[in-house]
């Protein structure tokens, strides 16, 4: 369309170039010489215009109205296109991972502080480490892709909040402070989905979840919550 209107408006240009030349006053007789020469036929062709324009007065004024109205169709048509895109890119839908329902949840609210440490392992400050709820899922979120557990398997997800009141931001592991039992067996098992290592702003708090894949047939779910090398609480899960 740019190109379109380029072209027009250069036609024109040309036009009303060779109207101006056309309505110059030509009644001078033509210079002596050959009388077919390119300088000779151009003034014959510039009084035959000459003579057109004169039997129709209203011609230039017609023709500046068409122009007008060509322009005018022109900015309209542009305007719409821009108008049309616009409301195509706000009206086009978002592809949003649709989550299956929690099967149960347990609301926890267990607070826990632990020290943050140093290179050296000196304490430096603490930090809150909340069990907000503990939920059983059949479908998570893991790195922006939808997983969903085979069957005879679920995914044990805890909600946690954590609180960063140090100055400066952190990195914590926190998969590395719970662990659970299952079915009141002796293994401690790890969570294997997680967003590790979290990253903490200073004096600011951050969500964020882990998960146990667990066999959907337990009798008995538990955690034991501290640090690595600390003392334990132990949470006893009761899905509702």
């Amino acid at each position: 369309m740019k190109n379109q209107a380029v072209n027009f408006f250069t036609a024109l240009s040309q036009f009303f170039k060779a109207f101006t030349l056309a309505m110059t006053d030509h009644s001078a007789s033509f210079p002596s010489g050959d009388l077919n020469t390119p300088l000779h036929r151009e003034m014959i062709d510039r009084r035959k215009l000459q003579k057109y324009f004169k039997k129709t007065p209203y011609f230039f004024l017609i023709l500046f109205i068409i122009v007008i109205i060509v322009i005018v169709v022109i900015a309209v048509k542009n305007t719409s296109r821009q108008s049309a895109s616009a409301v195509s890119g706000a009206a086009a839908p978002v592809n949003q991972v649709v989550v299956a329902k929690p099967l149960a949840v347990d609301t926890l609210n267990k607070s826990f502080e632990f020290p943050l440490r140093d290179a050296n392992g000196n304490k430096v400050s603490q930090f809150k480490y909340e069990i907000q709820s503990a939920e059983l899922d059949n479908q998570i979120i893991v790195k922006g892709q939808l997983a969903t557990a085979v069957q005879g398997r679920v995914f044990l997800v805890l909600n946690l909040k954590i609180t960063n009141n140090y100055t400066k931001s952190v990195q914590l592991n926190t998969r590395d402070y719970v662990r659970l039992i299952v079915n009141n067996s002796k293994d401690r098992l790890a969570a294997d989905i997680h967003n590790d290592p979290v990253d903490v702003e200073a004096i600011s708090t951050k969500y964020t979840r882990i998960g146990f894949p667990i066999d959907s047939n337990f009798k008995n779910l538990k955690l034991e919550v501290g640090e690595i090398t600390g003392p334990k609480q132990t949470i006893q899960l009761n899905f509702k």
